[in-house]
């Protein structure tokens, strides 16, 4: 198991992602998935 880091003498939580970073990463992931998707379909139908 890792051991806490200590930050001024206290024990520091582990670091947890914001709403606004996953809606970043769905969004970063989205659209060049999209993008491939809609030019395949164009390319093949």
């Amino acid at each position: 198991m890792k051991q806490s880091k200590q930050i001024m003498g206290q024990a520091a939580a582990a670091p947890r992602m914001t709403k606004a970073a996953a809606l970043l990463i769905a969004i970063g992931l989205s659209v060049p998935v999209f993008l491939l998707l809609t030019l395949l379909d164009t390319v093949v139908f």
